[in-house]
Formats: structure tokens, C-alpha cells, sequence
């Protein structure tokens, strides 16, 4: 699976965008489970196991928050901030974020599958700062890419900060390893 999602960042790297190619959102599912079903010596792939994997993929019980999330979003909530999340996702993550009872916790979810452009794209961050009505100076990025997150997010104008829970980045990447430390992070800043 490692090997296939390696794959897709290459191809992205070269401009592809996943969910641009033929059949959209289910025909990328399709082209890297038979990918990966391929790499472990299967052959043709059966409908069912498709079926069957993309439903567990959606199942909020194979998902874990980090202990963390509720307090500091609530947090950060009770600070007033517009909170939005951009992720490179497909579009059953408002879904899944409602079933693991985070819905109220944001203002909206932006996701590449629905936009058509996956971070580090500026696209992505763009569509989050339009419909959030926030200015690109104003907002701050926080994700765990340091390519799709941190570099995509400068590069489209906001702050950003790292999520570094192994510290293997060093100090030219401004980093949090944990999120407990965000609401300290950003009482000084100028953020939405």
C-alpha cells in the first residue's frame, strides 16, 4: 500500500492530479486498490473487494483521534477562530468526521475530491480562504505534509505549522509536536 501511495504522490509531482483521471473519484479508488491487490500477487480484482475495502476505508470505527483533538478544538473554538479543514481526501470526509463527532467542531471541510486539486496545490487553499472569507495573511495552516501542508500553504500566502510529532524536522520549519501546544502557538498571531 506504501509502494502504490508513493506512486501517487509521483504522479502528482508530475501534475496528475488523482481525481482527474477517468471515473472521477470511484475510478481512482478502483485504479489504486487493483494497484495494490496487484502488488500482493492478486490478479484480476473482484468487484466485491473493492466494494468491500472502500467501505471499511469510511468506517469511522477504523479511525483514531489523537487524544487531544476534542479539548483543543474546542479551544480554539471558544477563541473565536473560523476553523476549516483542507485535506486531500475523497468526499465522504464530512461524513466520517460527523460519525467520529467532530461536525460542529469546524466551520466547513474542503476536500480535493469535491474541489478538483489536491494540496499543495494553491487551488485548495484558495477555495478554503474564499469560502471561510478570510485573507491569506490572516489564516494559518496546520498539517502533518511538510510538502503538501507546510510548503503548499506558504506558497498560496498563509502562515503555516507543521505537525512534527517525531521532531525529525529541524528549526527552519516552524513545528509543534503535538496539538496540545496550538492555542499557545497562536495567542500572539493575527489569525482566522
Amino acid at each position: 500500500m506504501h509502494a502504490t501511495w508513493r506512486e501517487v504522490h509521483a504522479a502528482h509531482d508530475r501534475g496528475e492530479e488523482r481525481w482527474g483521471g477517468p471515473g472521477g473519484e470511484a475510478g481512482f479508488w478502483r485504479r489504486f486498490v487493483a494497484a495494490v491487490y496487484a502488488r500482493v500477487g492478486g490478479g484480476e480484482m473482484p468487484d466485491p473487494l473493492l466494494a468491500g475495502l472502500v467501505a471499511h476505508f469510511r468506517e469511522e470505527l477504523h479511525w483514531t483521534l489523537y487524544p487531544e483533538v476534542p479539548e483543543v478544538l474546542a479551544a480554539l473554538r471558544a477563541a473565536g477562530l473560523k476553523l476549516v479543514v483542507v485535506s486531500n481526501w475523497d468526499s465522504t470526509l464530512p461524513s466520517l468526521l460527523a460519525r467520529l463527532g467532530l461536525a460542529d467542531a469546524f466551520d466547513d471541510v474542503i476536500v480535493s475530491a469535491v474541489v478538483g486539486v489536491s494540496k499543495p496545490h494553491r487551488g485548495i487553499f484558495e477555495e478554503a480562504l474564499w469560502r471561510s472569507g478570510v485573507a491569506p495573511g490572516a489564516a494559518l495552516h496546520v498539517g502533518d505534509s511538510l510538502t503538501d501542508d507546510y510548503h503548499g500553504a506558504r506558497a498560496a500566502g498563509l502562515q503555516a505549522l507543521l505537525v512534527d510529532r517525531a521532531g525529525r524536522h529541524g528549526p527552519e520549519v516552524e513545528s509543534i509536536a503535538s496539538l496540545v501546544e496550538l492555542p499557545v502557538r497562536i495567542a500572539g498571531r493575527k489569525t482566522a
